[in-house]
């Protein structure tokens, strides 16, 4: 049976591989067609479609768009997005300033601490998109850390001397620039919420489906999420979170899938929005 894997990460955003390298994965690992959802940006998916040419991988343009609310993350995947849509881009743009702006604030109270990196050296793990994550590499580069993991614990983490708040849109926002740029909106693992609670709010502000199949889901959220997708006719969607790092969860390409007809229900609601 054709399947398909709908959450992957890309070196676009905080992802390991290219996206020429993610669609040559998914090709080896049998998987027919896959999303490019990279956080806040759209800059891997031409190539990924590029490569889809070459190695037989089907390529749907999508995103994975950070919020939050009630100081809770809750991250919306937007599926078939024109990701040439000019306002889409110039949102884009603008989280992604924000995001430098908040990396330069932390670069700033290391130094003050005495970890002795530069905006420069984080830039070289992050490129133009840069998280905590590139923070954490770079300390790991330098030695102060020993690990990424320690880096959070110890520096990056909420609470940690190093924390700043990022700046972030509302769920609600996310599912409407989703929307605006044609594509179909989902809420991405609900089982790391701490309810769910808010799928109602969200489906009232158009959220289309739910991410039932995820890599950190147990089997008895599986059952309950898809409960909830069936109480409130929302698309069963599913994928590995793939970034392409040993997180001692096995994650690879695949280890999260739907039947690749399930794309045709995505594809046929973007139609309509």
């Amino acid at each position: 049976m054709k399947k398909a894997d709908l959450h992957i990460h890309t070196n676009a955003s905080d992802g390991v591989l290219s996206p020429t390298e993610v669609v040559k994965l998914a090709s080896k690992n049998d998987i027919d067609a896959i999303a490019i959802t990279d956080h806040d940006t759209i800059d891997g998916i031409e190539e990924a479609i590029k490569a889809s040419n070459i190695y037989g991988v089907e390529v749907i343009p999508g995103i994975e768009i950070n919020s939050e609310i009630d100081l809770e993350d809750v991250h919306i995947l937007g599926y078939y997005i024109n990701y040439k849509d000019a306002r889409l881009i110039k949102t884009l743009a603008d989280l992604i300033r924000r995001r430098e702006e908040r990396a330069q604030k932390i670069v700033k109270i290391l130094n003050d601490i005495g970890l002795y990196i530069s905006l420069k050296d984080v830039k070289e793990w992050g490129g133009k998109y840069i998280g905590r994550p590139h923070i954490a590499k770079a300390l790991l580069h330098y030695g102060y850390v020993s690990s990424v993991k320690e880096a959070f614990e110890k520096y990056l983490g909420r609470g940690c001397p190093a924390y700043i708040p990022r700046t972030k849109l509302s769920p609600y926002d996310a599912i409407n620039i989703i929307k605006k740029s044609g594509g179909v909106p989902v809420l991405a693992h609900p089982g790391l919420l701490k309810s769910y609670d808010i799928i109602e709010e969200l489906v009232k502000a158009g959220l289309k489906g739910v991410e039932v199949y995820h890599t950190k889901h147990d089997s008895e959220q599986i059952k309950d999420i898809i409960n909830i997708a069936k109480w409130y006719d929302l698309i069963i969607t599913g994928g590995s979170d793939f970034h392409g790092i040993d997180d001692n969860l096995n994650v690879t390409i695949g280890s999260a899938t739907i039947p690749y007809d399930a794309i045709g229900l995505l594809k046929s609601m973007s139609e309509k929005e």
